[in-house]
């Protein structure tokens, strides 16, 4: 089960960006299906059927997670962001995100030797770009957070485990369920942290 976990919580995966996530869990569940397909929303459903006079149960958990998107680029190569999902001020200071082309960044804060909380205009994104002509990303991009798992003590710390654990017991549950009476639907939903969009689908 860690591993499987590890996988699923250092996948990439913002709001709006669960490509990768959504395509290792069909890799997890591959042949333990009787149907897997992704509706327009980009939700997951993988479907076991039941041998019949029995209900139809959902279980649902969310692939996305929170992360950040670049709404300027200034001149200096700097990143300005905005948040994706509820991105919680005091831990992204000093903190490592990665984009979908793989391209790293460290978010800074401008005002550092001010005890106040900094506002969220006064942080910005270092890609190592010396200009905006230079920076690996644009404008629309996002980032999600870098936090491998790491185990400290009984405990498992990462980013994304909200809900990412949610949908490593449902890849788990459906890999070792049994015959059932029950149609059981297993749907692993999108943009869950900018609006339960996808589980409202």
């Amino acid at each position: 089960m860690k591993e499987l976990v590890k996988q699923l919580v250092e996948a990439y995966g913002p709001s709006g960006q669960e490509q990768v996530v959504r395509g290792l869990i069909e890799k997890l569940i591959a042949g333990h299906a009787d149907e897997v397909r992704t509706d327009p929303m980009g939700n997951l459903i993988a479907l076991k059927r039941g041998t019949g006079g029995g209900k139809r149960i959902m279980v649902a958990a969310h692939m996305d997670e929170i992360g950040v998107i670049v709404t300027h680029v200034d001149k200096n190569g700097f990143l300005r962001f905005g948040r994706v999902g509820g991105v919680f001020m005091p831990t992204v200071v000093g903190g490592r995100v990665q984009f979908a082309n793989g391209a790293p960044g460290v978010i800074g804060w401008e005002k550092w030797i001010n005890q106040d909380l900094p506002k969220w205009e006064e942080l910005f994104i270092d890609v190592g770009a010396t200009s905006d002509q230079d920076a690996p990303v644009g404008i629309g991009d996002q980032a999600g957070m870098v936090r491998p798992l790491a185990e400290m003590g009984t405990r498992w710390v990462a980013k994304a485990m909200d809900d990412r654990i949610g949908c490593a017991v449902g890849v788990q549950a459906l890999k070792k369920m049994g015959p059932s009476p029950n149609d059981v639907y297993f749907v692993f939903t999108v943009e869950e942290e900018v609006g339960i969009r996808g589980a409202t689908v």
